[in-house]
């Protein structure tokens, strides 16, 4: 599979994409999701000079990441976007640019706890559960401002958005009701958390619906790096 086309065909589609809705396509950010994507791969994209990668688990994000610190520690930029368990937290803190998958109390005080003693600030996304599956993650809705009311007690971390995971369809038109709905969401907020700028959402499936609702961060694997095991 060709990565260099692969991502200039994904990011030819945001442009398209965000054209259609007059929106800037500069404004939404590609996180390539490398999810059992080996390191030679993972550096096969720098040199095509694209940095900002997205992992699912802690420990594979741990264990990549030290594989490539001696190749472009500083040039990549890592998010992290799976569920985060409090006792893997350890392996992540400090180390990724973004967490897009906070809904637990208890990971928030952990990331608190860790991010105060290294004297740094840890931009996070809420996940809310826009399509009420128990297999997912996320905050409910009618939850997600008392938790942010929680959250804003913790110093050492600064919440920067929302993220939600829709149901899979083989339409992806039936997807938009919820990226709408997480866009309202937001604008709901914001006059309470003016920082609640980031949406995250959309996939190789989705992505351009998510766009055309607002998406500024996508989530994109199977579409650049070809299906995995």
């Amino acid at each position: 599979m060709d990565l260099e086309s692969n991502i200039k065909n994904i990011n030819n589609r945001i442009k398209e994409a965000a054209e259609r809705v007059a929106r800037d396509p500069d404004d939404i950010k590609l996180v390539a999701v490398t999810k059992r994507v080996e390191p030679e791969r993972i550096k096969q994209a720098l040199t095509l000079g694209f940095n900002r990668f997205g992992e699912n688990y802690a420990q594979e994000f741990r264990d990549k990441s030290k594989i490539l610190e001696d190749v472009a520690e500083d040039a990549i930029e890592w998010h992290f976007i799976g569920q985060l368990q409090k006792n893997k937290v350890k392996y992540i803190i400090g180390k990724v640019e973004l967490i897009h998958s906070l809904a637990s109390l208890s990971v928030a005080r952990e990331i608190n706890k860790r991010a105060g003693t290294m004297d740094i600030k840890v931009p996070v996304l809420i996940e809310v559960d826009t399509g009420g599956e128990e297999s997912k993650g996320g905050i409910a809705p009618a939850q997600l401002q008392g938790f942010l009311n929680e959250l804003s007690a913790l110093s050492s971390i600064e919440i920067c958005g929302l993220m939600t995971m829709p149901p899979y369809f083989n339409n992806v038109e039936m997807a938009r009701p919820y990226f709408s709905r997480l866009r309202e969401i937001r604008d709901d907020l914001l006059p309470n958390f003016p920082r609640l700028k980031e949406l995250s959402m959309g996939m190789s499936g989705d992505f351009e619906v998510a766009i055309e609702e607002g998406a500024t961060i996508i989530r994109v694997g199977s579409a650049i790096f070809g299906e995995r095991n």
